[in-house]
């Protein structure tokens, strides 16, 4: 692949990945994004109208063109959480039964770890960890302003580099999830500063953090427990390259385990939601399930 940077290399990259869809989906990368509201159930608040659903989000939740931004009701707890329909997602597929321990491997700001905690209903331990001082604060506000501190008493929030923590804990939780650090190529688009640094090793960067960082997680699941990754990357080197190195590298320690939902579309070795075909994303993930 010929080496090109900036805007030109970009679009030979990614159109080289994706082919004759490449245009459409570029397009639809720079349409205005949208919103789920996850309600949230201390606040009291409810819906005006009759509110409309995504297929395969099982949170009370209204999908609309636009939203008002969150504000806190009289009980003092914020109303609902806007985030993609797809980011919801991972937290779908882990599968999450009040009572099990559950790490958020790469938490901040914090909206998934908010959506383990709904489903965990105050039962087991819940941690949500990221190496940054700045990012653990938005964790810690998105916890006060969304749940009474007696709804809290499961949550730790820790600051491990995700990468090393199965040098020290092994074998410790049911369910990890690492919705990784990524390319962000929708971001990078809506940033012409961005997208003139770019380079293609951007992702080749990015994808060896996100390999040390799954191959941790594995580690640090028990055997029988689940690992969901999520990015919310275009790049293949992100999403099922990770996966297939995860194969090489850690054979015979994982299954695969295949996970459909109402949008989207099946990859090799996971699922891959973009806005050209749904109107979500870009998301990636896929699951699999610790066996030695």
């Amino acid at each position: 692949m010929t080496n090109l940077k900036g805007p030109d290399g970009f679009d030979l990259f990614y159109g080289e990945m994706y082919g004759e869809r490449w245009p459409r989906l570029k397009a639809a990368l720079l349409l205005p994004k949208k919103h789920v509201a996850v309600l949230n159930p201390f606040s009291k608040f409810k819906f005006d109208k009759i509110p409309l659903h995504v297929s395969g989000v099982s949170f009370e939740h209204d999908v609309r063109e636009s939203f008002p931004q969150p504000e806190k009701t009289e009980e003092g707890y914020t109303n609902y959480y806007l985030l993609d329909a797809a980011s919801i997602l991972p937290v779908e597929a882990l599968d999450i039964h009040p009572g099990e321990r559950i790490v958020d491997l790469c938490a901040a700001p914090g909206g998934k770890s908010f959506l383990c905690a709904l489903k965990m209903k105050n039962l087991g331990l819940l941690i949500s960890n990221d190496r940054s001082a700045a990012r653990r604060a938005r964790i810690h506000n998105i916890f006060n302003d969304y749940l009474p501190k007696t709804e809290q008493k499961n949550h730790k929030i820790t600051s491990y580099d995700a990468t090393k923590w199965c040098l020290y804990e092994k074998s410790a939780y049911d369910k990890v999830l690492l919705d990784a650090p990524c390319s962000s190529e929708r971001h990078v688009l809506e940033d012409n500063k961005e997208l003139s640094m770019w380079a293609p090793g951007r992702t080749k960067a990015i994808a060896v953090t996100q390999f040390a960082m799954l191959a941790s997680a594995l580690d640090i699941v028990k055997v029988g427990g689940t690992v969901v990754y999520s990015t919310c990357a275009l790049s293949q080197l992100e999403n099922d390259d990770i996966i297939r190195k995860l194969h090489q590298k850690r054979p015979h320690r994982f299954e695969l385990i295949r996970k459909e939902f109402p949008f989207g579309d099946p990859t090799e070795f996971g699922w891959q939601i973009l806005p050209d075909n749904t109107g979500w994303g870009p998301f990636y993930l896929a699951v699999v399930k610790r066996i030695k």
